[in-house]
């Protein structure tokens, strides 16, 4: 690959890397905490870009000697010099080798140039964060044991007071599969999330991170009231309403039921994710 061909691929990446960073878009594809990292990243590649730019243009040039007439000729550097050994050497004068180096140089160029095809997507396109065809596509199954951290029923810590409280997903379907204490109970809870339609049944559903997009997996809760079935596919809404007891079970894949008594259509929040 030519140099001027990799410091445009630096400078394009590096841009990618800085404006999801300033533009708070990288939280569609990983966690707050790595801000740092990708600003540092995209820093990197630019200075890497911008220092060989600088040296090809200040770096030396063939020198020219004056002849007795008056013209310049070239003084070949040490390295042109090999050059012309190698040029002038009939052992790499055959046609199929040289025909063979040059289809691998192309190739490379080739696939070196596809590098542009992630960086434009993200200038151009800027893929959204993932949403209800994911969470369809994904087993749910162990969600909830994910979210506690346990296979088995355990004393979860009190809800603060107040009349409605504000939950994460993770949280609220953690709680009411495996709370021995029963936490959930007779509470009024808010949940955000973006809704799921999927076969005759709603869902309200939120996709946690450990690190990436890459690895995210659904947590999702049954909306059981008045309204939902009038809800589409990956409108966020935040859901006001109490869990029915006894709902979240290896036959419903762990899955909570709420019985929902507000409903509020809200924008997609700035981090989609919960960690």
């Amino acid at each position: 690959m030519r140099r001027e061909t990799q410091n445009i691929l630096l400078i394009l990446a590096g841009g990618a890397l800085l404006k999801i960073s300033f533009t708070g878009a990288y939280l569609q594809y990983v966690k707050p905490a790595h801000l740092p990292w990708l600003v540092g990243g995209g820093l990197v590649m630019v200075a890497l870009a911008v220092i060989s730019i600088g040296r090809d243009l200040i770096g030396p040039r063939p020198e020219r000697a004056e002849t007795p007439d008056g013209t310049h000729e070239r003084i070949d550097t040490p390295v042109d010099q090999a050059d012309a050994a190698v040029t002038a050497d009939p052992s790499h004068a055959d046609h199929d080798h040289g025909a063979g180096h040059e289809g691998e140089h192309n190739h490379s160029a080739r696939s070196a140039w596809l590098l542009l095809l992630p960086v434009l997507a993200i200038f151009l396109i800027a893929p959204p964060a993932l949403g209800a065809d994911s969470v369809m596509r994904t087993d749910n199954s162990a969600a909830a044991s994910r979210a506690s951290g346990t296979d088995g029923r355990s004393l979860f810590p009190p809800l603060p007071q107040g009349e409605v409280i504000s939950v994460a997903m993770s949280d609220f379907a953690a709680r009411a599969a495996w709370d021995s204490g029963d936490s959930l109970k007779d509470r009024t809870v808010r949940l955000t999330g973006f809704i799921v339609a999927q076969e005759d049944a709603v869902y309200l559903a939120r996709l946690s991170i450990a690190c990436c997009a890459a690895d995210a997996f659904p947590v999702k809760v049954k909306l059981d009231g008045e309204g939902t079935s009038a809800l589409e596919n990956d409108m966020w809404v935040e859901a006001v309403g109490q869990v029915q007891m006894g709902t979240a079970t290896k036959e419903t894949d762990y899955v909570p039921t709420l019985t929902v008594t507000g409903l509020s259509q809200i924008p997609q929040p700035e981090n989609p994710y919960e960690a």
